[in-house]
């Protein structure tokens, strides 16, 4: 027997099953049927909750991992099909074609969700000199050097890059893949002590693990077939997108003299630095998945720096942009990069014979001889020429005056033609001449942050008051509108990513210039600091573009798939389960059909009402009920008739009130019973108390299935009142009459009105009309409940007196202030 064979005698066995359940143990049916019906709508609940999680993400207002939306969709596809069997377990018979509509759009958000695995093969090193060929494997800051060092006569370390695959390699050696998408999924860019928990976890797998073996005895021999044979290592990060039109800067770390048998160690350290809370914030909030960013490794002998620096071939600093900016410290370059010092630095004029710009010249004491600047700016325009960009070139001066090119990268600027239309401010600045580290504007209050715990504790919307431009700044850049340094430079990490993300940046004595809480607006084009907010300078926006956007084109695929809804009419030929094209259509589709499979839960027979209690009430009504799961007390099981103390169904309870309200008067001679059937099919045979003519009711602690007649008219309640608004629903319906039809439509309208007046959604077809509210908190639901039930009481045979739309609307009106007056707010 094939599947689809298999799958097809499965069905048709459900459905004989169903039939002749209904035939033989209709009670259980019914309670079967409810209890599906109960799991169907836990299904929904959590499958909405999942749908606003993703909207949150796809839609920019949360900052998620990648890996988020991938086990989000997934949960998601299992509490829609969670609906989906449950609606075929309350009709097999009614949804045949369901579960293959589902599996449909569910394998299409398997594939538009999923990420590719990442390649974990060979090669595990590539020579620097090869890595320009390869940048795949070698990462931006690999492949840029590879490209560099082919040059030929730029001087570049000798080393080798060990690969992106080679991570990959490392993750699956150590088994950790599926741990780091449970954590990684748990990631949001924003959450700060939640990020620096679950990136610390990733940390310690990873320093953890081992390196493969193969991988471990490719870098011994690549360290000493590429590297001279003495002398301490640089150990580098090279991530996949680093060193890009995204830098990365000061994101990843890098291990600086370390000696031969501790390169493996350096490597892991590397490694774990990928998952350091600042970057991985940073990669979220910039569109890329931890795949996009896996790590390789650039490994070159150390360079015994008497000085270093950065060079920018167009320097942003110098606001007439024909010059080429260099920046400088004694020794090794870190104190420039991490902001700890102010640089010695200068503008050259960019040519063939660079010079030093007047307007633009700064202290000189920690920079090179002169050749060796007019060497390293030609350098830098070779650079540009070479990358067809700016670039922002890593440098090194060693002891025999050699320069070195350690990186270099897109040079990362500002919108310089909104720079050059700025006009006067009118306003006189409360401080100015600040060094001006990153363009923009940004206005809040101000806030010190001095120390890792007030870093740690940085405010939505701060000015940022701090000695220096610390790269641990960088992981909560997003509650950062401003900031204003004692030390640093543009030359520094921090600056580097506030230009790509357009907060101003602006250097100078400003610790004990302003008190905490003060309002200030930085203005980052002057180098000024203004008190209050200033509308001229904040209406000047210098914000990269196209950020939102990466984030957002992560999701364009998954979208149509998952949280878009197009099934909106229930009454259209398309509300079907092969108009689903989304998850979020299976749900719609899933919840409407169940409620409606609740409102036909018995027909106009009472079928399975054979274990029934009958109500004995002061009301002229014949009404029978059936509890499925705590309706009655539970002293009603030993009860032959039931009161309406029993009742401790909610929706009911509440229904009962209106429908019995004492301002309400029912004629004791005349039994409300279905008058219809009984002229029909009774003759005398059957009494007025008779089950198939009652009314009657199926109950649960929160669930109400309410049939009730009134002479020649039907009305049926169909309600769920929890304490999850999303799960709560009234459905109403209420047909027929005695009168002619067009009083019987005159009564319509009076209900319609009224019900609209309190929140429903109607329609009318003919005499009968469908009212439904959802959706609404559990005290609001019980008010509907309570309002419709005194609907019924008072229109039972409005009918017979109706005979204007002038009377509908005297009767709309005097219905609507008895009920004010009821609650007080009439009177």
């Amino acid at each position: 027997m094939n599947m689809h064979k298999l799958e097809d005698f499965v069905l048709t066995a459900k459905i004989w099953k169903h039939r002749l359940g209904r035939l033989f143990a209709p009670k259980t049916v019914l309670n079967d049927k409810y209890r599906s019906f109960k799991k169907l709508l836990e299904y929904d609940a959590a499958a909405m909750d999942i749908i606003a999680g993703l909207e949150d993400v796809f839609y920019g207002k949360k900052l998620a991992d990648r890996q988020f939306a991938s086990v989000a969709c997934r949960d998601l596809a299992e509490a829609v099909h969670g609906m989906v069997e449950q609606l075929e377990q309350m009709n097999p018979a009614g949804y045949r074609d369901l579960e293959a509509a589902f599996s449909r759009v569910a394998d299409k958000v398997a594939e538009s969700s999923s990420l590719p695995l990442p390649s974990s093969t060979p090669p595990y090193i590539v020579p620097l000199v090869e890595a320009g060929e390869y940048p795949h494997l070698t990462g931006g800051k690999g492949a840029n050097l590879g490209r560099v060092l082919a040059i030929g006569d730029i001087n570049v370390p000798c080393g080798f890059v060990i690969t992106a695959n080679a991570f990959n390699h490392y993750i699956e050696f150590n088994d950790l893949q599926d741990k780091l998408e449970v954590l990684l999924s748990r990631m949001e860019a924003g959450k700060r002590d939640r990020l620096a928990e679950l990136t610390l976890e990733i940390q310690e797998l990873i320093l953890a693990g081992e390196v493969p073996p193969e991988v471990a005895a490719e870098v011994e021999e690549s360290i000493k077939l590429h590297l001279p044979p003495e002398g301490l290592i640089a150990v580098r990060s090279s991530a996949l997108a680093e060193d890009s039109e995204i830098s990365f800067a000061g994101q990843y770390a890098s291990e600086l003299n370390i000696r031969r048998e501790d390169v493996l160690d350096g490597y892991k350290r590397v490694l774990a630095g990928k998952y350091c809370p600042r970057a991985v914030s940073y990669r979220i909030s910039n569109g890329l998945t931890d795949s996009d960013t896996a790590m390789a490794v650039v490994v070159i002998p150390m360079i015994e720096a008497v000085s270093a620096g950065v060079i920018y071939s167009v320097d942003p600093d110098c606001m007439n942009r024909d010059s080429i900016g260099i920046y400088a410290v004694r020794g090794v370059g870190s104190s420039l990069v991490d902001g700890s010092v102010v640089p010695s630095k200068v503008s050259l004029s960019r040519g063939d014979d660079p010079c030093p710009v007047g307007e633009c010249a700064y202290d000189r004491s920690s920079l090179p001889p002169e050749e060796i600047l007019t060497a390293l700016a030609r350098c830098a325009l070779r650079l540009e020429e070479h990358f067809g960009c700016p670039q922002d070139v890593e440098w090194a001066v060693d002891g025999d005056g050699q320069f070195h090119i350690l990186q270099t990268r897109p040079l990362q600027r500002e919108h310089s033609e909104a720079v050059r239309q700025r006009g006067p401010v009118p306003v006189v600045p409360v401080i100015e001449g600040l060094e001006k580290a990153s363009y923009g504007a940004g206005c809040g209050e101000i806030y010190f942050a001095r120390t890792g715990a007030e870093i740690a504790g940085i405010p939505e919307g701060a000015v940022l008051v701090t000695p220096t431009l610390k790269p641990s700044l960088l992981t909560f850049s997003g509650n950062i509108n401003a900031v204003l340094s004692e030390t640093g430079s543009r030359a520094s990490h921090f600056a580097s990513v506030a230009r790509e993300l357009g907060i101003p940046v602006l250097v100078g004595f400003v610790m004990d210039r302003f008190t905490s809480g003060q309002v200030v607006t930085v203005d980052g084009v002057e180098g000024a600091v203004y008190d209050g907010c200033v509308e001229d300078v904040l209406t000047r926006s210098f914000s990269t573009a196209g950020v939102s956007k990466r984030v957002l084109d992560l999701y364009t695929g998954i979208i149509p798939h998952t949280v878009r809804l197009s099934l909106m009419d229930p009454q259209a030929p398309e509300f079907s389960p092969q108009g689903c094209r989304s998850l979020h259509d299976f749900v719609r589709f899933c919840h409407e059909m169940s409620v409606r499979e609740m409102f036909s839960l018995v027909d106009r027979r009472g079928l399975g009402m054979g274990s029934a209690k009958r109500l004995e009430t002061g009301l002229p009504l014949v009404v029978y009920l059936l509890d499925l799961d705590g309706g009655l007390d539970s002293s009603a099981a030993r009860k032959k008739n039931v009161q309406p103390q029993d009742i401790r169904c909610l929706p009911m309870l509440h229904f009962w009130n209106g429908l019995s309200d004492e301002r309400v008067t029912w004629p004791e001679e005349m039994t409300h019973v279905d008058w219809e059937e009984f002229d029909r099919m009774s003759a005398g045979i059957f009494s007025r108390d008779s089950k198939l003519l009652a009314s009657y009711g199926i109950l649960a602690e929160d669930y109400l299935h309410l049939l009730i007649r009134f002479g020649y008219h039907l009305s049926e309640v169909d309600s769920l009142c929890t304490d999850e608004p999303a799960q709560n629903y009234i459905r109403f319906r209420f047909k027929g009459g005695g009168a002619g039809l067009d009083n019987r439509l005159l009564r319509i309208e009076f209900i319609k009105r009224v019900l609209a007046h309190y929140g429903f959604d109607t329609e009318l077809r003919g005499d009968m009309l469908d009212g439904f509210s959802s959706r609404l908190p559990k005290d609001e639901t019980s008010r509907q409940l309570e309002i419709l039930g005194y609907l019924l009481a008072v229109t039972r045979l409005m009918d017979m007196r109706l005979t204007s739309v002038e009377d509908v609307d005297a009767e709309v009106g005097r219905f609507i202030d008895e009920i004010e007056v009821a609650d007080g707010s009439g009177e």
